[in-house]
């Protein structure tokens, strides 16, 4: 009998975790508080936190004065957005998969994860749009990470996900939409996606959850 990609059970016992509640709320919040500042400190804020592929590179004026000074950005683009619309679709896109990961991982190594997809979709962008001045801002590249480990976990193992045809399906699927797509969209300057941010960090993702993730698990495909 041919496998369903969703599950009736998993969709009954959907819960919403405080840590993904808590971390959404993080995200949110910090878009308010950036709203509602001053012209000039949403300037200075996000001149410190998005993600500008020149502010890395040692030959550039805008280079940070102490290597710490990187460590805003590569975290804390994670709380910009550039609209209602950004913010709104991003969160709704969390709330899919989020309660799953966040449940089978529980709350220190769903941040970690979290976090680490977020590095991981930073310097994707960082290395393949080096030099460039284009900023770029949102909790995308981390969300696409929490997809990577959701790929990988709705069978007992992640071998047994990417052995499944189904699952290897869902995983084409969304990095044509998230990556192929977006990168036609963002090359034609119809939407300003950062593609390599979500590939960075899809892959982040599910390298971390491979060692993050518990070794019996049991899906919710089945």
């Amino acid at each position: 009998m041919e496998q369903r990609v969703s599950d009736t059970g998993y969709q009954e016992r959907r819960r919403f975790p405080p840590v993904l509640l808590a971390l959404m709320a993080a995200i949110v919040g910090a878009f308010l508080l950036v709203s509602f500042a001053s012209v000039d400190q949403q300037n200075a804020i996000f001149y410190a936190l998005a993600l500008i592929p020149a502010r890395f590179d040692a030959t550039s004026a805008y280079h940070f004065a102490a290597w710490y000074d990187a460590l805003g950005p590569l975290f804390g683009h994670v709380f910009l957005h550039a609209g209602l619309l950004h913010i709104g679709m991003n969160m709704l896109v969390l709330l899919q998969v989020g309660p799953w990961v966040a449940d089978r991982l529980g709350p220190s190594r769903f941040l970690t994860l979290f976090f680490l997809s977020a590095l991981g979709g930073a310097l994707a962008y960082i290395l393949i749009n080096a030099h460039s001045e284009m900023p770029a801002v949102g909790a995308s590249g981390a969300i696409c990470g929490v997809f990577g480990a959701y790929f990988l976990s709705v069978r007992r193992s992640w071998r047994e996900a990417l052995a499944d045809p189904a699952v290897r399906n869902a995983i084409g699927t969304f990095l044509f939409i998230n990556v192929f797509l977006a990168g036609i969209a963002s090359a034609t300057g119809f939407l300003p996606i950062a593609w390599e941010a979500h590939l960075g960090g899809f892959v982040a993702g599910g390298a971390a959850y491979l060692a993050l993730g518990p070794r019996v698990p049991r899906g919710p495909w089945g």
